[in-house]
């Protein structure tokens, strides 16, 4: 306890920690504008709130200080990257929207099962935070816990998505398990390897949409 507070956030010293902020702020954002209230122009997070709670993260979490301005940063880059996510999503909502039912539930299928996988082999994720508090923040590889979360909200926004498309398509509950039923059972009858390659090719794509993004929106 005697060393609380002395250490002050910083790029130098704390770099993967900043850009884990911001990667973090980025989902609080989606997830409030897309998730809560269904992409909604006006549902933001505003920037007082979003800065109070990067700042709780900060002093309560890491027990560190902060400057106002590398706060707000990650407020801004946070935002800025949700920004990217609400493009791609458009985007890759068109290519969902001219896929065949078949591909389409494949989709789904595939991102179902390849998040279980990254949910699994991150599952360290859930109980960071509070170890942080415990031991300390430098307990934690932040840009590991960076790279997992990216991939695993990324993984989940993409299934969501597979979800949302389909239930538009099929329209009604019936139809919709209708056609899920028919296509999970030709799904099921791949052979393992054949899953295990679409499951690769998903996650290339994963990584390829992540990669892709603009680096200015991070620091470095």
């Amino acid at each position: 306890m005697l060393g609380l507070f002395k250490k002050k956030l910083n790029v130098t010293d704390h770099l993967d920690i900043i850009n884990c902020l911001i990667i973090e702020e980025a989902e609080q954002q989606w997830n409030y504008h897309a998730v809560e209230n269904n992409f909604d122009k006006e549902a933001f997070r505003g920037s007082s709130f979003a800065f109070g709670v990067v700042e709780m993260f900060v002093t309560k979490i890491l027990k560190i200080k902060a400057d106002d301005k590398i706060l707000m940063v990650v407020v801004d880059l946070g935002h800025r990257r949700c920004q990217e996510y609400i493009t791609e999503h458009k985007d890759l909502k068109k290519q969902y929207e001219k896929l065949k039912d078949k591909d389409l539930l494949y989709q789904l299928f595939i991102a179902a099962k390849y998040l279980e996988i990254m949910e699994e082999k991150y599952r360290d994720l859930k109980g960071m935070n509070e170890k942080i508090m415990i031991e300390g923040f430098d307990v934690v590889d932040f840009k590991y816990k960076k790279n997992a979360y990216e991939i695993v909200c990324e993984a989940n926004r993409m299934l969501q998505l597979a979800v949302k498309t389909s239930k538009e398509r099929f329209k009604t509950s019936e139809k919709s398990n209708q056609a899920y039923d028919k296509y999970q059972i030709v799904f099921n009858k791949l052979t393992a390897t054949e899953r295990k390659e679409l499951i690769k090719n998903f996650s290339n794509v994963v990584a390829d949409r992540i990669e892709d993004r603009n680096p200015n929106n991070l620091l470095d």
